[in-house]
């Protein structure tokens, strides 16, 4: 039987037409991706462009579609490291290959790129030649800019605080100097006045209101003291997991006694999940203010929460409750020395846990809102597992 041939034109010409629709749409998709994208073949000549690469390498893209990578490319010693992502890739024998670089453009801009690059070859033998390498551009400047800002900001803001740790703890030594021996003079006089008045008197009422401030004035030279005298850490390699475990054990007789439920989360307790540098005495001073924190937080009992994550090249302690929160207004005076939310308390302790925690090159920051809880995160930097042929593992408590 023959075939029509009006039929099999009519077939050609929509085989025909759905290919140019295809590369219409290819064309479309290629013009309208963020990422620049670069078609090299095995002469080294660039075969493929998309309006992007042209944008983000600041090449005309006449000039672009008209050039080799070497001409466009390698008479700037200054994007040496971008065009080895492409030459590695081949003398490697490799299939893909990704690298974050910096470009320098013809017009002076410099940019940051992720430059991907995937080898093509004809056939699916590794011995098969290499048809052609396709190279996709991201720019990240931006990004960068952002990442390299954050960590100013906070290499700033870890300086600032230490700068101020060290102004306090001046102030703290002249303070506990100069008014120890004056509130000692004094407490001592009005014990002495106190058994020479009618214990009924008026007299006696002034001179035991006289020993109660010297009594309050004792106890905040006392931490004041404390916190002037906080010694230098002795730090050594700990197995993060199992010793916070164990310090959430030591806690948890305690917050039964509170009615308040102990959890903890995270890495708490793996073995081998994070290791860092610490002084164990100190922090557990620290983890000891931060528990009895949360439990003045919830005097009709509620819930403690003690976790342990890893965040890059830190490990972050949280410590969080189910009680009342802290007022907005509030949280900028929270780790000032001398400032507390309880009207007999002295202020000390929360100063000193953030001294301890930049001590220890890490930080101790606080997150609440009023009636919803709060949490205080303790970060510390991970130190490399290969250092750790010191750190012994923690016994749990009994």
């Amino acid at each position: 039987m023959s075939r029509d041939p009006g039929k099999k034109t009519l077939i050609n010409f929509d085989q025909t037409r759905s290919l140019l629709d295809r590369r219409e749409v290819a064309e479309h998709i290629l013009e309208s991706l963020s990422d620049g994208l670069l078609l090299i073949d095995e002469d080294g000549d660039i075969v493929l462009a998309n309006p992007a690469a042209a944008e983000i390498l600041g090449v005309e893209m006449d000039h672009l579609a008209r050039a080799g990578w070497a001409e466009l490319f390698f008479d700037n010693p200054e994007n040496v490291d971008f065009n080895q992502v492409v030459v590695h890739v081949l003398q490697d024998d490799q299939t893909q290959a990704n690298r974050q670089v910096r470009y320098f453009r013809p017009d002076g801009q410099v940019r940051d790129l992720v430059v991907t690059t995937i080898v093509m070859k004809d056939g699916v033998s590794p011995a098969q030649e290499v048809s052609a390498v396709l190279v996709v551009v991201g720019d990240v400047t931006e990004m960068v800019k952002l990442h390299r800002s954050e960590s100013e900001l906070l290499q700033r803001s870890q300086r600032l605080a230490q700068e101020k740790a060290e102004g306090l703890d001046r102030l703290a030594r002249a303070v506990a100097h100069e008014i120890r021996n004056p509130i000692t003079s004094i407490g001592g006089l009005a014990k002495r006045l106190l058994t020479s008045v009618n214990p009924y008197g008026r007299d006696a009422q002034y001179l035991r209101r006289i020993l109660d401030a010297t009594e309050r004035l004792e106890t905040i030279v006392r931490e004041v003291r404390d916190y002037a005298d906080l010694p230098a850490p002795r730090p050594r390699p700990v197995d993060l997991g199992p010793w916070l475990a164990a310090q959430a054990e030591n806690f948890r007789m305690e917050a039964a006694a509170s009615k308040v439920e102990l959890e903890v989360m995270g890495e708490v307790g793996q073995a081998g999940a994070a290791f860092a540098r610490i002084d164990e005495t100190m922090l557990e001073r620290v983890l000891d203010m931060l528990f009895s924190n949360a439990l003045d937080a919830m005097p009709g009992g509620g819930k403690l929460v003690i976790g342990l994550q890893l965040n890059g090249d830190l490990a972050l302690i949280t410590v969080t409750d189910s009680g009342k929160g802290v007022d907005p207004e509030e949280l900028p005076y929270l780790f000032d020395p001398f400032y507390s939310t309880k009207a007999d308390a002295v202020g000390m302790s929360l100063a000193i846990a953030k001294r301890v925690a930049l001590e220890h090159h890490g930080d101790l920051s606080f997150e609440s809102r009023s009636g919803q809880g709060a949490t205080f995160t303790l970060q510390l930097p991970l130190c490399p597992h290969e250092r750790d042929e010191q750190a012994e593992p923690v016994a749990e408590s009994a």
